[in-house]
């Protein structure tokens, strides 16, 4: 019976300890990375050349937003008759071409497409096959103006009608601003925190003389100028080219360079390509991709804060124990409330790190309220003057908790990526306690 209720007891006790007992998660600590990335406002700019109408009337536009225009080649016509205006562009859009002119489109097609020795210049053809398909529509828009005068007793003088011509080869748009003549060597850093106005010049409404009615970039080279913050310089400062994403979308590697407007720094970026994609745009979202951080990737879930003592180094003394071996330690001193004597005891410790010149001490071994003296010194301090916290995790390698330091190096939402071998620290594939609020110091884990 003695032994049948020892063993109800024991087993009784060991249920009860194993139900009240916190599970303790284990994680294995991998290498990590993680990608600073960081958004910046850019201002683009680009070799653009204005053009206003010199004449007041109603516009008809021979090219779209983004097209290629060559030197001499018409652009619009402009004429004061809304009559003949509103009739030509009702009947633009249904315009059809003669079975000749569809002869001659398909032999240019054929013959332009035949050049195209490869891939990368079948942009190109298409660009040409549209300038000449554009040719034909222009003739026919022409001779339906020309009618359109004879029909309405007009003549061309007396509608105020005139084509307008290219004096330049481009990239036509219809986005006007204020930035146009802006480039790198008259840029402000104020020009990012004005107001920013724009204006669409594609419509159909009447254009008073002087009035912009289009735009030509002039060269496929363009720059954005991104406002830098200092963190962000100093991560760029070294490098020659950078890849950065623009509005969150497409990803790009270009040359950048730096300069500095009053006391902000700004990065210029020189792009060669893609100009058309962002005619309509002139502010831009800049996104960085740094290089990659390599360490030790820690939930956030595992970081605690332990209390240390960091003490000088000259308040250490040695003290050879029992065995004539030397330790390292305090001299604490204590106060005798009855008599007020005063006494010293050696207090042997145990460094856990050390940083220019002093030693980080657990507060665990002493209260804060206790005084320590340097040797050979009639003065004494109390120790809560030396109190700090480190931050770390818990290493459960050996079966009980232990305190290990870490050093941030970057900070994500869930993960923290902390220096690899640092002094006291963690080192890959250590094991340590996913919830770092479960454990302390010693406690057994298995």
């Amino acid at each position: 019976m003695v032994i049948f209720i020892f063993v109800v007891l024991y087993m009784g006790i060991t249920i009860w300890l194993d139900l009240m007992k916190t599970e303790i998660t284990i994680y294995e600590v991998p290498l990590g990375q993680l990608y600073s990335k960081e958004v910046c406002k850019g201002l683009i700019v680009r070799d653009e050349v204005l053009y206003a109408a010199d004449t007041e009337g109603y516009v008809n536009y021979y090219f779209n937003e983004g097209d290629k225009v060559s030197k001499n080649e018409n652009i619009y016509s402009i004429g004061s008759d809304s009559l003949v205006y509103d009739r030509i562009s009702s009947e633009k859009e249904t315009m059809k071409l003669t079975s000749d002119e569809i002869s001659d489109l398909k032999y240019y097609i054929n013959k332009t497409y035949f050049k195209a020795s490869d891939f990368s210049e079948f942009g190109n053809a298409r660009d040409e096959i549209m300038k000449y398909y554009r040719r034909i529509i222009d003739r026919k828009v022409m001779t339906r103006l020309n009618t359109a005068y004879k029909i309405n007793g007009r003549s061309d003088a007396s509608a105020g009608f005139k084509i307008v011509s290219s004096d330049l080869s481009g990239i036509i748009s219809y986005h006007i601003d204020n930035y146009s003549d802006v480039n790198v060597k008259n840029f402000n850093g104020t020009m990012f925190d004005a107001e920013y106005a724009s204006e669409y010049t594609y419509k159909t409404d009447k254009f008073e003389r002087g009035n912009i009615v289009y735009k030509l970039v002039t060269s496929d080279d363009w720059q954005i100028i991104v406002r830098l913050t200092d963190d962000m310089y100093r991560k760029l400062a070294d490098c020659k080219t950078v890849t950065f994403t623009m509005n969150g979308d497409k990803e790009f590697t270009a040359p950048v360079t730096f300069m500095r407007s009053g006391d902000t720094l700004f990065a210029v970026l020189s792009m060669d390509r893609y100009i058309s994609y962002y005619l309509d745009e002139r502010f831009a979202e800049v996104s960085f991709d740094t290089e990659e951080t390599v360490g030790l990737k820690l939930p956030v879930s595992s970081l605690v804060y332990k209390d240390f003592y960091r003490i000088p180094e000259s308040y250490f003394m040695t003290h050879e124990n029992s065995e004539g071996e030397p330790e390292k330690g305090l001299c604490i001193e204590r106060h005798d409330d009855r008599t007020g004597e005063k006494t010293y005891h050696f207090l042997k410790t145990d460094i856990f790190w050390t940083d220019d010149g002093n030693n980080y001490v657990s507060a665990d071994i002493v209260n804060s309220g206790e005084y320590i003296c340097k040797p050979d010194s009639t003065g004494s301090t109390e120790l809560y003057v030396f109190n700090v916290k480190l931050e770390g995790a818990y290493n459960v390698n050996n079966g009980f908790a232990a305190f290990r330091r870490i050093e941030r190096m970057e900070t994500g939402s869930d993960y923290v990526l902390a220096k690899r071998n640092s002094a006291s620290g963690l080192s890959a594939y250590d094991h340590i306690a996913l919830k770092g609020d479960t454990v302390h110091e010693g406690k057994v884990i298995y």
